[in-house]
């Protein structure tokens, strides 16, 4: 019901009941209006195996080329660049969702078993029209000694990378690609990267910064000798693959 709160027009009509409450040209049936939702939602972006492959490949080579080498998968929602926890990427599994992301980091966390490669399950993500996830593939390094490593250790990482190219592309193809040149280190907050060769110390990169930062190393530049340390634990050591290797995510439907 509709109340007229003005006090005139609420006595008129209680004093003239015969009257219509509502004159003719107030009777007009409202209007409908077209809206447009650009929203996410649940679509299928591909099935377990597809990605799958790429996790076997890699522990499929030979031990002695990926020996303290790990694959990382690292996503983000592009065309906005969006961490990739909002596409809340998931398995739908026969016994339930799984999910594929860890909150507060980019990188695909994806669970190996002859179990899912069997199900092949399909790969979910809460994605707009026009967003995709842009996944690229990267080497991660695991030293001996948390905060050092010598340049020895740095050129035969950088030659097991080689190694493991040439297995996946085969021994022909391989001389087409470029060699692997550099490593990406990095340091936590507040912490150098120092050489030593020869008895000499040289401060390479200093984070001074309240977050952790990355330097690009070259073995190669350096005396076979020398020795590389860090004045606190290293977060982490990436191999810089010399090829673009990528995988996008689209919406296979809607």
């Amino acid at each position: 019901m509709t109340f007229l709160r003005h006090p005139l027009a609420l006595a008129a009509c209680l004093s003239l009941p015969l009257l219509p409450l509502f004159p003719a040209h107030a009777a007009q049936a409202p209007q409908t209006e077209s809206v447009d939702v650009h929203a996410a939602r649940t679509v299928l972006v591909q099935h377990y195996r597809k990605v799958g492959r790429f996790y076997r490949r890699f522990n499929a080579l030979p031990e002695q080329d990926r020996a303290n080498l790990s694959l990382h998968v690292l996503g983000r929602i592009l065309p906005e660049d969006k961490p990739l926890s909002f596409a809340k990427l998931h398995l739908q599994t026969q016994a339930g969702q799984v999910p594929l992301w860890r909150d507060g980091s980019d990188e695909m966390v994806f669970p190996l078993s002859d179990a899912l490669w069997q199900e092949n399950p399909p790969l979910m993500a809460t994605l707009t029209q026009d967003e995709h996830i842009h996944f690229a593939f990267q080497i991660m390094v695991k030293p001996a000694q948390p905060d050092s490593f010598s340049n020895t250790q740095a050129l035969a990482w950088l030659k097991q990378l080689d190694h493991c190219m040439k297995d996946v592309v085969g021994l022909v193809f391989s001389f087409l690609l470029p060699g692997t040149q550099a490593l990406e280190v990095t340091l936590a907050p507040h912490s150098s990267l120092q050489a030593t060769a020869d008895g000499q110390t040289k401060t390479l990169f200093d984070n001074t910064g309240d977050s952790t930062a990355s330097y690009t190393l070259e073995p190669k530049r350096f005396s076979q000798n020398t020795q590389f340390q860090t004045t606190h634990a290293i977060k982490q050591i990436m191999i810089k693959v010399p090829i673009d290797l990528h995988a996008d995510l689209k919406r296979k439907e809607g």
